[in-house]
């Protein structure tokens, strides 16, 4: 599936950016890598494991999991009844929507499994579990999502057991029990600013997000960006960090801030898939160094920030005092 298919539908928002992260990846491990970061970003899940098939064909292989204990990721590459159907049959199954398919009791919580397919080989499954507390269900840009996984998602399976993301990812923030504040979640590629109190959580990998603040008016917002730059003319602002810092600052302004008085911080920037050999700047290097430039061009005072490293982040975000909690997700 493709957005350039003559005569198909574009693709959803969301959808798009899961197919140009996918796109941008020049090795098996970038693709893991973004796998990953598709399916606990953009989709909102915060257990899931990729499952590569073996040399027999009976069993699988570790490939990358998510907030599974390993003794559970186990169990699963003994290839039970449900994932080794969607393995062999190439077929895609949904809780709830999915019929005529019994699965074993590991497979019990299963929210979703789809093959994973390259060059039209099902090499491996991908196997959702917990959705973040806020969503109830897939909606249909999931369902697409789910769909370009299942049929690009093949091409990260040869790099098995090179990269493993983040286990133990906590649940997504709860806002304050204050009436007053409001529970945001921000998903990759949105700008969120608010006049009123607001805590805002996100989930970083390689994207950054900048937030900022005016402790003048209290009030403030922060950005989530995939990219450094876009590659070419692109209506999607929130998802670059060179179109994504400049719009975040402009709400503010038109909010009635004014630019010497805003505050930030910059959270994310991973190398989750391990630092690029030979010295080279990876994804999350680029976004970071693009933040911190573009922050020092506008003039803005970047007051504290937590990038780099190899694991993920969760971030939440107070907008009316700039207050800010990290929590790496897993070790490293």
């Amino acid at each position: 599936m493709s957005n350039d298919a003559p005569g198909h539908p574009p693709l959803r928002p969301r959808a798009a950016a899961a197919l140009q992260r996918l796109k941008s990846c020049q090795r098996p491990a970038e693709a893991l890598e973004a796998v990953g970061e598709i399916v606990s970003q953009l989709i909102g899940c915060e257990e899931f494991v990729v499952l590569a098939r073996d040399s027999s064909g009976t069993g699988f292989a570790h490939a990358a999991s998510l907030g599974l204990p390993e003794a559970r990721v186990h169990a699963l590459m003994s290839a039970p009844d449900l994932l080794g159907q969607v393995a062999r049959e190439g077929g895609v199954y949904i809780a709830g929507r999915t019929r005529g398919v019994s699965s074993s009791a590991q497979e019990a919580e299963l929210s979703a499994c789809i093959p994973l397919s390259s060059g039209g080989q099902v090499g491996g499954v991908l196997a959702l579990f917990r959705l973040l507390p806020q969503k109830r269900g897939f909606d249909e840009e999931d369902f697409e999502i789910l769909e370009l996984l299942a049929t690009h998602g093949g091409v990260a399976l040869p790099a098995v057991g090179k990269v493993a993301l983040p286990a133990g990812v906590p649940p997504p923030s709860v806002a304050s029990a204050a009436s007053d504040v409001r529970g945001v979640f921000l998903h990759p590629g949105e700008i969120f600013v608010s006049r009123n109190p607001s805590e805002v959580t996100t989930i970083l990998g390689s994207c950054v997000a900048v937030c900022l603040w005016d402790p003048h008016l209290h009030i403030g917002g922060l950005n989530h960006f995939l990219l450094p730059s876009a590659p070419g003319a692109s209506g999607a602002a929130g998802r670059f960090g060179d179109t994504a810092i400049p719009a975040l600052v402009s709400e503010l302004e038109r909010l009635g801030s004014q630019r010497q008085h805003l505050r930030a911080k910059v959270f994310g920037g991973a190398a989750v898939g391990g630092i690029a050999p030979g010295g080279k700047a990876g994804l999350g290097q680029r976004n970071a160094e693009l933040a911190r430039q573009l922050l020092g061009e506008l003039g803005i005072s970047l007051v504290a920030e937590d990038l780099g490293g190899t694991t993920g982040r969760k971030l939440r975000f107070r907008t009316d005092d700039g207050s800010a909690l990290v929590k790496k997700l897993g070790g490293g």
